[in-house]
């Protein structure tokens, strides 16, 4: 059940905001409209994948898939993480035209996988080959198989990926203080953010059982980690169904930079 602070309000009046605790003066009336105003600017649409749940297509590789039955380029090999040495897992390939709309990172992208060094402690903070590897094909045309096929990888199981749902994300609050008027963001009442209508229980019940988000905000666990001069595209979260472990309960977080690709992890 979710906690009554994170429940909705939707339908019911909300309390008169808390007052600044440094200065004891109550946002007004139109910070708190800029406020709500500027967190509707800041959600952004979001793609929730579920991975099985129908029977798959196990010898077409040109889909989304989660754990193996991937696709490369002829002469490509299955990668090696620069820093241990060890041979990735396929862990998410993503076929673009299977979404149900257009989102931020993918532009001009027509595949894309996903590779991860599973034991690897780079992960945290990484490069694009250090502990993770992004691949990004432009055209379907002449890709071969490569890695494990259905059901071949020794460390993860083999499903197809299946996009479910399309929902508006706000960003958490490390990255929204900034965007409000200070007598809001250190106010004590934060109804407005913690309990505004993109926060449902049916948003919470969707990301419980949904481990790969694309697009949105990154839902950050241990705050906000941004690297420089990137752009957030997508997260795999720890999947108990997809055998994929990321500290306790974390998530792993994809940016794309103006030359390659980073990822930032955290966990509780």
């Amino acid at each position: 059940m979710i906690p009554l602070w994170l429940r909705s309000l939707f339908g019911s009046v909300a309390p008169p905001p808390d007052p600044d605790p440094a200065t004891g003066v109550m946002p007004t009336a139109q910070e708190m409209e800029l406020a709500i105003s500027r967190l509707d600017e800041l959600a952004r649409p979001a793609v929730l994948a579920e991975i099985g749940g129908a029977r798959p297509e196990k010898e077409d590789r040109a889909k989304s898939w989660w754990g193996g039955n991937f696709l490369g380029a002829e002469g490509e090999s299955v990668p090696a993480c620069q820093q241990s040495g060890a041979p990735m897992h396929p862990v998410v390939q993503i076929r673009v035209d299977e979404l149900p709309q257009n989102l931020p990172g993918f532009e001009g992208i027509a595949l894309l996988t996903l590779w991860m060094d599973l034991h690897s402690d780079e992960i945290w903070r990484a490069k694009n080959g250090d502990g993770f590897l992004v691949r990004t094909y432009s055209t379907l045309e002449d890709l071969v198989p490569l890695g494990p096929g259905f059901r071949e990888s020794p460390a993860l199981p083999t499903f197809p990926v299946f996009w479910r749902e399309t929902l508006l994300e706000q960003p958490s609050w490390e990255d929204m203080a900034g965007e409000v008027p200070v007598k809001v963001a250190r106010s004590q009442d934060d109804t407005w953010f913690a309990e505004s209508r993109y926060l449902t229980d049916h948003y919470y019940k969707l990301r419980s059982v949904r481990p790969i988000k694309l697009g949105g905000w990154p839902a950050w666990i241990q705050g906000a980690d941004w690297p420089a001069d990137a752009e957030y595209v997508f997260q795999v979260d720890a999947t108990y169904k997809g055998k994929l472990h990321v500290g306790d309960g974390g998530s792993v977080y994809i940016f794309k930079t103006p030359t390659s690709w980073q990822m930032r992890a955290d966990c509780y």
